[in-house]
């Protein structure tokens, strides 16, 4: 299935080239990148292994073909029986002409005795950070893991990066006079940001844009929940469904605090 997925893109890329060659298209990465936990060469290694179990998808859609440590894996797993030299074809000449990733966190894996074929299976191996800090759902705050992102994806596909999502999902409390003091979103977006800048200025990455999630508060796609919130503009709405919908301006949405945004990026 998820062969076909690649082939269906690469296809959507060719057809979007021929109508206008100038098209600059791009694919989408829930980007998380994955730490070891320790300097122990298996922890280091299953790191490794988790990334490429995690992206192999973005290798074939930037660079146009299977990772080799991909084919040896369905090949030990007789998962390939139905790839045509056709489809690989298909593959190379529908490359994107970017990529767009989300980042939210970073991952940190330790290695077990009972994973000897250093299997990456989500969260099982995943551990917690002791140098982050976490947010009300366990997720680690890691500003420097957006840089570390960026010039990873440079370096990996050679290709300019844009980011699609960013932010900081918490519980906002309105105040008596109505507003929300939600200082903690934008420390998290100013840290960010700064690291953003930094690798467009110190590391060359070339960056197409950058667009926070979310402008206004909906229902977390991750949870199911309303309560877990991202907006800069409130939404009175609950979990049950119970509220007006009117909106209000959260504090993230202070011209000012767009204004020092803005201020870091003019001077990328």
């Amino acid at each position: 299935a998820s062969h076909y997925e690649v082939v269906a893109s690469a296809l959507a890329v060719k057809i979007g080239h021929k109508i206008n060659p100038d098209f600059e298209i791009g694919n989408m990465v829930n980007f998380t990148p994955v730490y070891p936990a320790s300097s122990d060469p298996k922890d280091i290694l299953l790191a490794e292994k988790a990334m490429q179990r995690r992206y192999w998808w973005a290798d074939v859609q930037a660079l146009g073909e299977y990772p080799v440590g991909m084919e040896a894996y369905f090949k030990n797993h007789d998962l390939r029986p139905d790839i045509t030299a056709e489809d690989r074809v298909v593959l190379r000449e529908g490359t994107v002409d970017y990529v767009g990733f989300s980042y939210y966190n970073s991952m940190t894996v330790k290695y077990s005795d009972d994973n000897p074929e250093f299997k990456f299976v989500g969260d099982r191996e995943a551990v917690k950070n002791p140098n982050l800090k976490y947010n009300d759902w366990g997720w680690p705050v890691d500003p420097v893991g957006l840089r570390y992102s960026m010039n990873w994806l440079t370096e990996h596909y050679h290709k300019p990066v844009m980011i699609v999502e960013n932010g900081f999902g918490a519980y906002d409390k309105v105040e008596s006079d109505g507003s929300i003091h939600d200082d903690y979103r934008v420390d998290y977006l100013r840290a960010h940001v700064k690291q953003m800048i930094t690798a467009v200025n110190e590391d060359g990455v070339d960056l197409m844009g950058y667009t926070p999630w979310g402008c206004i508060d909906l229902v977390s796609a991750g949870t199911g929940q309303m309560s877990k919130r991202y907006g800069f503009i409130y939404v009175d709405k609950d979990d049950e469904g119970n509220g007006t919908l009117e909106r209000s301006k959260n504090l993230s949405l202070n011209v000012q605090v767009f204004r020092y945004l803005h201020h870091l990026y003019r001077h990328k």
